[in-house]
């Protein structure tokens, strides 16, 4: 394995575990405790990752993200399983937008066969709609991203502006208990606020990673969304402020399993 494709399952790897042993590291990759000590050193310069004794731990930041060519190899049957769940609220005909996040890519197969109207900021959402008949698939336009994979800027803002869709599916960087949903950068912020404000209803795929969290810029409250669905089983928390805010929730059943009702979690 070349040292940039290593660097890159290292990545992915760090993401989805969020910290690793030097020792479990050199073994999966079949290379020596010195090798990925370098790997690890670069990853740190790049802001990536902070070294501990021995290992290191994925660093939280709010205004960096992975390219969407890094995140489409994480939580692979997670965002199958949210999508699935996701495409049971969309009806035929439905005029509907989908995100350039990976995590709302995965709705595409559930829905190809379905007539409908689809709006998107992504390339890959139009690439796999492309070829089906029954779905208009209307790209926003704007400026290309390579690595979100998408459309973003004051073209797309605009476009969308002038267009309301009947449902809304996007992702976002976090979920946080008082502010809400958040992204890492304001050009993505920009569009799923606009997508937000001109939608009927508004789903909120994210698994069980992005919450707890926040972002560099705040996208919209929690009560803006009419349900979040997600691939674990949420604790009491959550449960109960979503249901204050009106908010439903969905849960893929692809985590932990709920707990018994006389054992509810306080």
């Amino acid at each position: 394995m070349m040292t940039a494709q290593r660097r890159s399952e290292l990545k992915k790897y760090m993401l989805e575990h969020k910290s690793a042993s030097v020792l479990e590291m050199a073994r999966r990759f079949s290379v020596s405790g010195q090798t990925i000590r370098r790997d690890f050193e670069v990853l740190e310069n790049e802001g990536f990752l902070l070294r501990s004794y021995g290992g290191a731990m994925v660093k939280d930041r709010k205004a960096v993200t992975e390219t969407n060519q890094v995140k489409s190899a994480l939580f692979v049957d997670e965002k199958r399983a949210i999508c699935r769940l996701a495409a049971s609220r969309i009806y035929p005909n439905d005029c509907i937008f989908i995100d350039h996040s990976t995590t709302a890519l995965a709705l595409c197969p559930e829905i190809r066969r379905m007539p409908l109207t689809v709006l998107t900021n992504s390339y890959r959402v139009v690439g796999q709609l492309a070829g089906c008949a029954n779905i208009k698939v209307i790209s926003t336009g704007g400026v290309f991203h390579d690595r979100q994979e998408g459309f973003f800027g004051l073209e797309t803002v605009r476009y969308l502006e002038q267009h309301c869709v009947d449902k809304a599916f996007l992702s976002c960087r976090s979920v946080d208990f008082q502010r809400g949903v958040s992204d890492s950068d304001e050009l993505t912020a920009n569009v799923r606020q606009t997508v937000i404000e001109n939608a009927d209803s508004v789903y909120l795929l994210a698994d069980h990673t992005k919450f707890g969290k926040t972002g560099f810029i705040t996208v919209c409250p929690l009560e803006r969304l009419t349900a979040v669905i997600t691939d674990h089983h949420m604790d009491e928390r959550w449960r109960r402020l979503l249901a204050e805010k009106q908010v439903e929730l969905l849960e893929a059943g692809t985590g932990e399993e709920e707990p018994p009702a006389d054992e509810e979690e306080e």
